[in-house]
């Protein structure tokens, strides 16, 4: 990180006032979609639009954008050079950053049709002058409207809080959560993560033991590292047994999990043990509650739990046990269509048991 980065919260949110003060004169309202978002540079934290990355460069680049766009509504028709652009909007704590970044960043939104540039001697460094295009225009008004979609920057906050203990423990640094905020992993599209963002992500990662530790000093975990090095963000890994070849064979003698959200499992389960079977049972039932939204998941642990509690009797009662698997299904009937191919799996398997009952 550039030496000197240091978050001015007052000058920030005097900002972000101002621009909203702006939109709010004329409201753009654009559908957004956290998992299909046009990709670019100029997200708040680099990687793409909506997906904070921790990039520095990407940090600036958004910076210059939302800039821009309350300077060029106080003065219209505004060119102004690098060095003017952060004076005139009170960002001076952040010039030790955009110094280090700004012919990149502007290289990058000339190209991407965000900004236009002056065609002067000094085309380099903070004398750079520039102004927005019709897109640019139009995709800083925007930034604004997805720092107000609550799932798209929830969902972003957890792939940064995930990515962010990753670095961290990789570097051999501290993982003190609330430390995010000065780094460019803090930022969605221009706007820190607030204080409960933070706290709802590292609640939900750990949960789902893609991190450990505790919610102040959060630790990565084997899980967290796989889902970093291996797939695209948090979404893609716990959906990741979705239509991926699931084969489930049970036949018995298996004291282990069912596992059903893992990738390409095969398992055999050849005791008759139907106490035993029926623990397993429960246990896969609530590990695929998990996976779903936290207002979904109470009716499955319910369930879950009800199967436990026949499974440790001496003599499960049959009829009870055949209505719990009833309403497992039904549940799983009414499962979310990215876990349609899970939930089929997990019907089968419960179909195998209940037959046996009869």
């Amino acid at each position: 990180m550039a030496s000197g980065f240091k978050i001015n919260k007052q000058g920030i949110r005097k900002m972000m006032k101002e621009i909203e003060r702006e939109v709010a004169k004329t409201p753009v309202r654009v559908p957004i979609n956290a998992e299909t978002a046009r990709a670019g540079l100029a997200d708040g934290g680099g990687g793409g639009l909506g997906v904070v990355a921790g990039s520095e460069l990407g940090l600036v680049a958004g910076f210059l954008l939302d800039w821009l766009f309350v300077l060029q509504k106080a003065q219209r028709g505004a060119w102004p050079s690098i060095s003017q652009l952060v004076e005139e909007t009170g960002n001076q704590e952040f010039l030790p950053m955009v110094e280090s970044q700004v012919d990149v960043a502007v290289d990058a939104l000339v190209q991407d049709d965000l900004v236009k540039e002056a065609k002067s001697m000094g085309r380099f460094g903070m004398i750079r002058r520039i102004s927005l295009t019709d897109v640019g225009n139009r995709e800083a008004a925007q930034r604004v409207e997805r720092r107000r979609d609550n799932r798209a920057r929830r969902s972003a906050c957890r792939d940064a809080v995930l990515r962010w203990v990753y670095e961290q423990d990789a570097n051999g640094e501290p993982t003190d959560i609330a430390e995010i905020v000065s780094s460019p992993y803090g930022w969605f599209n221009g706007a820190q993560f607030s204080a409960t963002d933070l706290v709802e992500a590292v609640r939900f990662l750990r949960e789902r033991r893609l991190l450990g530790g505790t919610d102040e000093t959060p630790t990565i975990e084997p899980a967290g590292t796989e889902c970093i090095e291996q797939y695209g963000g948090v979404v893609d890994y716990l959906n990741r047994g979705d239509g991926a070849g699931v084969n489930v064979t049970v036949m018995g003698d298996n004291k282990g999990q069912l596992a059903v959200a893992n990738r390409d499992v095969a398992q055999s389960q050849t005791n008759t043990n139907q106490v035993e079977a029926l623990a397993i049972f429960a246990k896969a039932l609530r590990e695929f509650g998990q996976l779903l939204p936290p207002e979904q998941q109470p009716e499955y642990e319910e369930v879950a739990t009800a199967l436990e509690r026949e499974a440790a009797k001496a003599a499960p009662n049959k009829s009870w046990v055949q209505g719990l698997i009833g309403r497992a299904k039904d549940l799983l009937e009414g499962a979310p269509e990215n876990l349609h191919n899970l939930a089929q799996v997990t019907k089968v398997v419960l179909d195998i048991y209940n037959q046996g009952l009869s």
